[in-house]
């Protein structure tokens, strides 16, 4: 799959919502313990500063509210001839 971060259009290929939130955490301009410690920041930043509500018990939670957000785009990796993915 690609996840693709509109406003910053940053994309990552993953199978894994936890591999996608890895990933962001990653990028993060500060260091986080692990996925939940991020995902909770990053729904309180949003919901101080742009009043969107992004659920943060889960990965799957915060995808989806990304998603719903209009944060966040997923596609299907295609694959041609098995042998490259677009």
């Amino acid at each position: 799959m690609k996840y693709t971060l509109i406003k910053r259009k940053k994309s990552f290929r993953t199978k894994s919502e936890t591999e996608f939130v890895s990933w962001m955490k990653k990028m993060d301009h500060q260091k986080w313990i692990d996925n939940q410690d991020f995902m909770e920041a990053y729904s309180y930043r949003k919901a101080t500063f742009e009043n969107i509500l992004i659920r943060h018990d889960t990965e799957q939670n915060f995808i989806e509210d990304l998603q719903k957000n209009k944060l966040l785009k997923i596609k299907s990796s295609k694959v041609f001839f098995g042998l490259f993915n677009f």
